[in-house]
């Protein structure tokens, strides 16, 4: 790294701007290492204690659980979450999360999995170790308020209650704890004699470890595959798999607050027992197994069903309707035999209790295909065979494989009438089920699957209505261009189309318009900028009972009645639409799936002018207009509420400030929990502001300038133009430093550039000229201003971004040097290619989607070539740096191919770089770092008068390929 940081010396003494403060330190690579992300929070359910997960880009991370109220903090090392990112994203919703903190149901216990130390990873990944004996992940267990820990190694999982805080259960590896005792074996509910020994392979279980919080006591059973706790802690439930068979089963335990009862067998047998599931009363379990056909060559699976029943002296279960108070040995309740013709029931997607409990959803699989032997194919042809009637091309079939070979349809089971309904097939793959079990929701696309090459969701879907306890269906909407979506209560099916919103009343059969009626509301986004149907702003969820649903306009809320009895009236009274605030519904209790009308409504609110955001209430069925709870300069998280209290737990950033975590009942009055990069201090940081100009055509428009640190407006810098198609909203995003094949502003700015970045107006049919004609006058508008040095700007963009790189400087010679990376060069060939990361054809891109031609090549044949750069290369003066991976799943290869040559053959400078096996970003590591490095060299070079590299003046012959491949400014020694 001695080498990079000459880079970083040349860097600011070429620049015309004043170099950083001496006291404070340079952003180097080394620096991007040092910022750590924020994951995983977690909030008790008395609001007491928050956890969450502290890491670094690389390196090892720690747990931290801290009080919401005074300044008890503990922590925990949690070891490497083997990230291969350099910049964290600045969202804390949106970073990496390894599996999140768990808190026991009375918030005395938290706990998580931790994970081996870097250097333990790296260790066994150099010396080729088997899985088997690498490094495996521990389990930390953590007393509250004490802050006392246990530590497990070799843990795969572990669970608590969510409703508990006596018990917790969790799954060794295959070679951890001394094996146990196996369970108690109760009289079998029925027989496995049938089951006769075959040679049949069987994967056994690990030791499943039940601990009793209070005291520490634990109990092991042996040769667990699954295990789970019913949400109010009254029943344990496992599955065993042992080598010889004999334990072979499902069984629960009733749990106390001190005890736990002996084993109850609810099935046993030789064979496989798979998606063990509890409904959330705790009074029903499900599973499936292939214990009666185990014995066969491939054997079937079928759904077991138990009744669990009210244990002694509880009151829960007494209430949920349970008439038992001892489990009922499972029932076989669906095979083959109760599925249509050539259906078996699944061995995987397990089954699932509807919400209430009342119904048991379940998968149905078509029979495995028998496997082909490889030397079966030996003097034979092999071959792909495309044909026009196939729903799907060839490389999209290959991808999806393994999906199609796991592909699950749904089915039912009511226990109420002891009746299985099959409710998907071929002909409907999507099924949502309602949460009573009764009402099933299906959406396909199936018949438009091939128009979609081309349309995408202009080819529209089909919504079916199937009456889950009968099977009887009926169509109710047909080629609608958006997803259909079932109210919580399953009363109405609402979608979008027509730029109005619809409800279809399951119960009278009849669809209603929604919102046509309103006059001068546009509920279809209009900002939308691409030749496709525009989307709806969106919906805010349903209240209770249905009897409400949320819509949103651009700026508004809206409340309107599905059964189109009262008028749809503005829940946000025009706040919105007067004072351009953006209002949404947020979701707060997760846990419920429509919002209470007696509740307050959170809203958030975004200014479209300032970008200032906030939090606002009201309420349903009220007059008056919203209030505001807090608005300012910053960008929010989703507020994270305590289950049982009024604690909240919430992001808030700048850009100039890390969204660290603050904490309060009021999201006016918080109190910082968090500090995550306090070495933030010893760095340059720069500021950003929103600027202004108008496009070619007259349109007004803006973007963002970063500025460096002690920006001096009578000087002169150099600029970096960076863009995508909209940066403005991220005004208030918090940038940590880092560096890719994008450009970082907080690192730049730290070099001394400034850096731009416009948003664009886009006119269908001319992606190239509205990029030209947007940014192009942003630029001269920021150099007429005085403090942009109009010989040393530079532009660069990534993918779309790259593409529009590559159009503009074929136009205009006012850059110095020009890095368009993974860039689409020729639309005429790139249109007939295939996206390889989904295995789609490229036509909707450049008819419907962002590429914003709106017609296929045969329609607009010359709107493809006066939009390519390819066809206009012989017109650039500018030199060229771009990367084009040979791996790229969504921009081919070749694109960068033919644009090199067409750049080599016209005798213009320009360099293309290709990470062997790497995608359309780069994944590893060292790629992100050497793009990084060797496009600060390009612009060093070009802008600043720095050096040039050697990968520049020499290149790097094949020969020379890694012996060579890193070179410095005036530095030949590899780092």
């Amino acid at each position: 790294m001695r080498a990079f940081a000459l880079v970083i010396v040349a860097l600011a003494t070429a620049s015309s701007a004043p170099a950083q403060p001496a006291a404070k330190k340079p952003i180097t690579q080394d620096s991007y290492d040092l910022w750590r992300t924020i994951g995983g929070t977690t909030l008790s359910p008395d609001g007491a204690w928050v956890a969450y997960t502290l890491s670094p880009v690389v390196g090892n991370g720690e747990l931290i659980v801290r009080a919401t109220a005074g300044i008890a903090e503990y922590r925990i090392p949690r070891g490497y979450t083997g990230r291969e990112q350099l910049a964290p994203s600045a969202d804390s919703a949106s970073i990496f999360n390894p599996a999140a903190p768990v808190f026991s149901g009375d918030g005395k216990t938290v706990a998580a999995l931790t994970y081996p130390r870097k250097d333990a990873v790296d260790k066994a990944r150099r010396a080729k170790v088997r899985a088997a004996d690498q490094p495996k992940t521990s389990l930390a267990i953590m007393a509250l308020p004490s802050g006392t820990v246990t530590t497990v190694p070799r843990t795969r999982s572990f669970r608590m209650a969510r409703n508990g805080g006596a018990w917790m259960a969790y799954l060794l590896e295959a070679d951890s704890g001394t094996p146990a005792t196996p369970p108690a074996r109760a009289a079998r509910p029925d027989s496995a004699d049938k089951n006769a020994p075959t040679d049949k392979k069987k994967d056994p279980g690990t030791m499943l470890v039940l601990r009793a919080l209070a005291t520490g006591a634990e109990e092991r059973i042996e040769n667990v595959t699954l295990y789970a706790i019913d949400e109010s802690e009254h029943w344990l439930t496992y599955a065993v798999s042992s080598k010889d068979g004999a334990t072979d089963g499902v069984y629960v335990r009733a749990l106390s607050a001190n005890t736990a009862a002996p084993a109850v067998a609810i099935a046993t047998g030789k064979g496989n027992y798979k998606g063990l599931t509890l409904d959330r009363k705790g009074t029903k379990l499900a599973f499936t197994s292939d214990r009666d056909d185990y014995a066969a060559s491939t054997s079937r699976y079928a759904l077991f069903y138990s009744t669990l029943g009210a244990l002694p002296g509880s009151t829960r279960g007494a209430q949920s309707g349970a008439t038992s108070t001892t489990p009922q040995p499972a029932q076989v309740v669906a095979t083959a035999a109760a599925l249509p013709a050539g259906l078996l029931v699944a061995d995987r997607g397990g089954p699932a209790f509807t919400r209430d409990g009342s119904a048991l959803t379940f998968g149905m699989m078509t029979p495995p295909l028998d496997s082909i032997p490889a030397d079966s194919l030996a003097e034979k042809a092999n071959y792909d065979l495309w044909n026009y009637r196939d729903d799907r091309l060839q490389p999209q079939q290959k991808l999806e494989l393994a999906r199609d070979r796991n592909r699950t349809f749904a089915a039912v089971y009511q226990p109420a009438t002891r009746r299985v309904v099959a409710l998907g097939g071929d002909s409907l793959p999507q099924v949502q089920v309602s949460d009573d079990g009764r009402v099933a929701l299906a959406v396909t696309d199936v018949p438009y699957r091939i128009e979609e090459m081309w349309a995408q969701n202009e080819a529209g879907t089909d919504v079916w209505i199937i009456d889950a306890t009968t099977g009887a269906r009926r169509r109710v909407a047909t080629k609608i261009p958006f997803r259909a979506t079932l109210s919580p209560g399953g009363r109405y099916v609402l979608w979008f189309d027509q730029k109005r919103w619809w409800a279809h009343d399951v119960k009278a059969n009849r669809t209603r318009d929604l919102t046509g009626a309103i006059a001068d509301v546009r509920f279809d986004e209009e900002t939308w900028s691409t030749p496709t149907v525009p989307e709806p702003w969106g919906a805010g969820g349903w209240t209770t009972l249905d009897q409400r649903v949320l819509l949103y306009d651009r700026w508004d809320v809206w409340e309107v009645d599905p059964a189109g009895v009262a008028a749809a009236k503005r829940l946000t009274d025009g706040v919105g639409r007067e004072r351009h605030l953006q209002f949404r519904v947020v979701r707060v209790d997760l846990d419920e799936p429509a919002h209470d009308p007696a509740k307050p409504l959170l809203l958030s609110a975004l200014d479209d002018s300032t970008k200032d955001a906030g939090f606002w209430t009201d309420k349903v069925g009220v007059t008056e207009p919203p209030r505001q709870i807090v608005m300012g300069a910053n960008r929010w998280g989703t507020p994270l509420k305590a289950r049982n209290a009024q604690q909240l737990v919430v992001t808030r950033q700048d850009y100039r400030t890390f969204p660290d975590l603050h904490t309060g009942t009021s999201l006016d009055q918080l109190t910082r929990l968090s500090d995550a990069n306090p070495q933030q201090a010893e760095y340059p940081w720069g500021n950003v502001q929103l600027v202004s100009w108008r496009s070619s055509d007259n349109v007004p428009l803006r973007g963002l300038l970063y500025t460096p640190e002690g920006f001096d407006p009578r000087k002169q810098y150099p600029m970096l133009v960076y863009f995508y198609e909209t940066h403005t909203n991220d005004l208030h995003a918090y940038v940590a430093p880092g560096g890719r094949n994008t450009i970082n502003p907080t690192s730049y700015t730290a070099l001394g550039y400034l850096v731009f970045m416009p948003d664009i107006h886009y006119i269908d049919g001319y992606p190239g000229p509205s990029a030209l004609k947007s940014i192009v006058p942003g630029v001269q508008a920021l150099i007429a201003k005085g403090f942009v040095n109009p010989k040393q700007i530079g532009i660069t963009g990534q993918s779309w971004g790259g593409y529009q790189t590559a159009y503009i400087v074929t136009q205009t010679s006012l850059f110095s040097a020009a890095v368009p990376n993974a860039t689409v060069a020729n639309m005429t060939s790139a249109y007939g290619g295939i996206r390889w990361e989904t295995g789609l054809a490229r036509a909707f891109q450049y008819e419907k989607s962002q590429s914003r031609l709106g017609c296929s090549l045969w329609q607009c044949r010359d709107r493809y070539i006066e939009n390519s750069p390819l066809f206009s290369a012989d017109r650039i003066t500018t030199p060229l740096l771009f990367m084009a991976n040979d791996a790229d799943g969504a921009v081919p290869w070749y694109q960068g191919i033919e644009f090199f040559v067409a750049l080599r053959r016209l005798g213009k400078e320009a360099y293309m770089v290709s990470y062997n096996g790497d995608a359309h970003n780069p994944t590893k590591r060292a790629n992100q770092k050497d793009i990084d490095r060797k496009m600060q060299e390009f612009f060093a070079h070009h802008l600043l008068g720095a050096p040039a590299p050697s990968w520049m003046t020499r290149g790097i012959p094949n020969i020379q390929k890694g012996r060579d491949q890193v070179h410095m400014a005036g530095d030949d020694d590899t780092p």
